[in-house]
């Protein structure tokens, strides 16, 4: 089998404790499978341009399976070719549930985070994820006054939320709330403090296809690896499905082999073992 794809997930995949850049080790091993016609696909839960910059300014990179496949952007054409988003009158609806309460809430839509202005006037640092930091300080991010009006106005659909630190007494009201709406698809079991959800339905495997078939590959032809449940199925699917050792069991069992830990740039003992 020769393997022509490499279906990469990013973080606690391509990227280390810090979750920020990738190592030199790894980004060396990107480089060669590159140099040596293998497709790098990036197939994340991030936004696109909350990617790496050694990944975004990337000549050799093409596509990108974002917001668990919610969208597939082409960087040479500078166009989405597939997407699954959360239409704008029912990206309005959500925006009224949670807009005016102060949460820290990261809206992803068209290929960028925005966030109600109230929020970033200033960011509540104890809430923000640490590898989020950088995209803050650079600014990266839009704001704007009342979300559900903006998103309505402009017919703009969300591509997936993560809301960090709800407070503990309004944990299961907002995740009720959010849930009742019926059009959405949680990526985490259950209240908690942070939530992450998404267009229901949605299938990242539906979006891998869409760049399969632009290269003129199929399934056998890929190598995927990445560590969480986001990943499980395309492990499943791939010609080889690799597993991070930080992966939990249950992705371990999907997968055809286990690499080292992505604090121990396994992404680059796997690509030495299996394309190399």
């Amino acid at each position: 089998m020769k393997i022509r794809a490499v279906l990469m997930d990013m973080d606690g995949t391509a990227l280390g404790k810090g979750q920020v850049a990738i190592s030199m080790k790894n980004m060396a091993a990107i480089q060669k499978a590159i140099e040596n016609g293998i497709h790098i696909i990036p197939c994340t839960g991030r936004v696109f341009d909350m990617m790496p910059p050694q990944l975004l300014t990337h000549p050799g990179i093409r596509y990108y399976i974002t917001c668990h496949g919610a969208r597939v952007y082409d960087r040479e054409t500078g166009e989405s070719i597939y997407e699954d988003t959360i239409p704008a009158a029912q990206s309005a609806e959500l925006m009224k549930l949670l807009e005016g309460k102060g949460y820290y809430n990261e809206i992803a839509a068209d290929a960028t985070i925005y966030f109600e202005k109230a929020v970033t006037e200033p960011f509540d640092m104890n809430v923000v994820p640490e590898h989020h930091i950088w995209y803050l300080r650079d600014h990266c991010y839009k704001e704007v006054e009342k979300p559900s009006e903006y998103f309505l106005e402009n017919n703009v659909c969300v591509e997936k939320m993560n809301i960090y630190g709800i407070p503990a007494e309004e944990q299961q009201e907002i995740y009720d709330a959010v849930t009742a709406s019926g059009f959405i698809g949680h990526t985490r079991p259950g209240a908690g403090a942070n939530l992450e959800f998404l267009h229901a339905g949605l299938d990242k495997l539906d979006a891998v296809e869409v760049v399969l078939e632009k290269l003129g590959l199929s399934w056998e032809d890929c190598l995927a690896i990445g560590d969480s449940s986001s990943d499980y199925a395309i492990i499943q699917k791939s010609g080889v499905g690799i597993a991070m050792g930080n992966a939990p069991d249950n992705i371990k069992a999907a997968a055809d082999d286990v690499t080292g830990l992505n604090t121990e740039d396994g992404l680059a003992q796997a690509f030495e073992k299996y394309l190399f």
